[in-house]
């Protein structure tokens, strides 16, 4: 059998060649008759026609052409292949946010998905596919801006942050703890590679359902070989005390930032929201303050937040327990595990019966959502074994402007 899809360039049928097969017997190949490498997909016919085809779209920059032909020269599944989507094959495209290093966009696929995503790290978001991060189907570019763009897959509740502001009353305690699985195993995924995300917050996790979260914005990403304590980027309520400290980012750092939207998915409301995300607030994570927690939660839940939440970075969990910790609760079979945590349940929801939600007209105008470059937080003659030697340089502009239509909560 054959697959028929679209091309974006004439709209006529183009076929990937397959085969019948079963999900433990991938086939072979209807036309070289070789076996296929994965389920319904032949290396080398399909590299053969992707060549083929080369020659008939440009990006108009060399190294964006070679990206896109290499990853589908060795695509060895459908969710592998990337492709040069010309832009007039989008239409309706308008704006929905604006975070700390894109902006999004939403538009129809005339050819398929809807999703535009303005990023410059192109790259590093290109790591994560089929990676519990959200699926990207190609790169296009906006010839009013003249800037390179992903189109990925829609995300109909967007941000995290966004979900929560609209939908938390949807939300049981099974699907809050379903979003913070999904969530895991993507941050799982990440730190198995070697990286580190760097600015994992709520605005940079997006939701096609209610429970299924993805990671996105690979801006910052980096191994965890790599640290530059000079220039600091982030969202201070997410940042730990060694990063505002010494600059020094771990992926113990993104569990701490892990914590942190675990508060925000058990209780709606975001961390330190009503005080000003300035150098005090800084001063006072550094020397350990913490979240206020606004309604009662689950023990077993709780404990696993502020674990996340530990002053020291060795003694926060890894990314693979926190997931075999939050996977011990899934439909357990174990009959004591089960009460523990209806009982908890219970007691929370008792206590809950007055909570109000988060109203983000209740935000602090000073509190910053947005990833940005912190300059008045800035080394001198730094050393890693005295963080006295850090001093902070405070400039007249420490709360740098917000666009009047800037979504803060991206």
């Amino acid at each position: 059998m054959k697959e028929m899809r679209k091309t974006e360039e004439t709209g006529e049928a183009e076929e990937l060649e397959e085969s019948d097969e079963s999900e433990d017997n991938p086939g072979k190949c209807s036309k070289c008759h070789q076996n296929n490498i994965e389920r319904s997909w032949c290396h080398p016919c399909n590299a053969k026609r992707f060549q083929n085809e080369f020659g008939k779209w440009t990006s108009e920059d060399r190294e964006i052409d070679e990206l896109i032909q290499q990853i589908q020269l060795n695509a060895n599944k459908y969710q592998e292949i990337i492709e040069w989507i010309p832009f007039e094959r989008l239409e309706n495209v308008t704006y929905l946010a604006k975070g700390g290093f894109g902006i999004v966009h939403k538009a129809n696929w005339l050819d398929g998905f809807i999703y535009s995503h303005k990023k410059k790290m192109i790259k590093n978001q290109l790591k994560f596919r089929g990676k519990n991060a959200i699926a990207i189907y190609g790169i296009t570019k906006d010839p009013t801006e003249n800037e390179y763009m992903m189109v990925m897959d829609y995300a109909k509740y967007g941000s995290l942050r966004n979900l929560l502001n609209n939908k938390f009353e949807s939300l049981t305690w099974r699907k809050k703890y379903n979003i913070l699985s999904e969530i895991v195993i993507g941050l799982t995924n990440i730190h198995e590679m070697g990286l580190m995300h760097k600015d994992f917050h709520s605005g940079n996790i997006v939701n096609q359902s209610l429970t299924l979260s993805y990671i996105t914005d690979f801006g910052l990403c980096k191994p965890v070989t790599k640290n530059d304590p000079e220039n600091i980027y982030g969202v201070i309520p997410y940042m730990t005390p060694e990063t505002l400290s010494r600059g020094e980012h771990t992926k113990a750092s993104d569990i701490y930032s892990f914590g942190m939207v675990t508060l925000e998915v058990l209780t709606s409301y975001p961390p330190y929201y009503n005080i000003p995300h300035d150098v005090n607030l800084v001063i006072k994570i550094r020397k350990g303050l913490k979240p206020e927690i606004k309604c009662e939660i689950p023990q077993f839940l709780k404990e696993i937040m502020e674990k996340c939440w530990n002053f020291e970075p060795l003694n926060r969990p890894t990314a693979k327990e926190l997931k075999s910790q939050l996977g011990k609760y899934n439909y357990s079979c174990n009959s004591e595990i089960k009460k523990q945590v209806n009982k908890q349940i219970n007691v929370a929801n008792k206590s809950n019966k007055n909570f109000i939600q988060y109203d983000p007209n209740e935000m602090h105008p000073e509190a910053i959502y947005t990833s940005r470059h912190l300059p008045f937080v800035k080394s001198k003659n730094f050393e890693t074994h005295n963080t006295k030697q850090w001093d902070f340089v405070i400039p007249d502009n420490i709360i740098e402007e917000v666009g009047e239509n800037e979504i803060q909560e991206n």
